[in-house]
């Protein structure tokens, strides 16, 4: 089995660096001609179902494919971004002049931080396990593609590599970016890495 993760187009909030987390922000002129590009990329791979998370950046970007492979997107609140609490909607200058000593200790180590309102990691992995279960689901087709966050990407392939969810989650992804995983004979393997190749030379168009 394929699955195929594809974080979300640009937002504003992501051109300006702020935490998004669960806030509803919009693909912006960049990241809807990203989810143009990477229908055609997810076509190639011919999944015959895409989840997205309930996130509108995340629907819109999962749209184009979807049309393209006449499927009607799974939306999911369980492939919902990881909430931070207070620092959503704020850039790193903002929170420094906002909570200058959660700056500092941000600045040292981002998970192990007690951040007010942020969600709990251990509901995080919860919907983490959940989402896997239903990608994983023996109902699936053989290929499946999720559109979704770059945290909650991230710590997806922690957790489905079986690494420790403790230590680093060192998986970086661009957005539009395609990354595929494949289970097969009980082991599960990384294939392809944060692909970005359908985005060169994109514009604004």
């Amino acid at each position: 089995m394929q699955i195929l993760l594809a974080r979300h187009g640009q937002t504003t909030a992501n051109a300006e660096k702020r935490f998004q987390g669960q806030i509803d922000c919009p693909l912006n002129s960049t990241g809807q001609n990203q989810a143009r590009r990477l229908a055609g990329l997810l076509a190639q791979f011919e999944p015959g179902r895409i989840f997205t998370s309930d996130l509108s950046r995340s629907i819109h970007t999962a749209r184009p494919a979807a049309e393209l492979l006449t499927l009607e997107p799974v939306v999911s609140p369980v492939f919902r971004e990881y909430s931070w609490g207070v620092l959503e909607g704020l850039t790193w200058p903002e929170i420094k002049e906002r909570y200058p000593a959660l700056f500092s200790e941000l600045r040292t180590d981002l998970r192990r931080v007690n951040i007010p309102g942020q969600e709990p990691l251990e509901s995080f992995r919860q919907r983490l396990q959940q989402g896997l279960k239903l990608l994983l689901d023996e109902g699936n087709p053989r290929t499946v593609a999720l559109v979704g966050h770059g945290r909650y990407l991230n710590a997806l392939v922690v957790e489905f590599l079986g690494l420790d969810f403790a230590g680093p989650w060192p998986f970086s992804f661009s957005s539009a970016a395609v990354t595929v995983l494949e289970e097969r004979g009980g082991r599960r393997r990384l294939i392809r890495f944060n692909e970005e190749c359908h985005l060169m030379g994109e514009t604004n168009a």
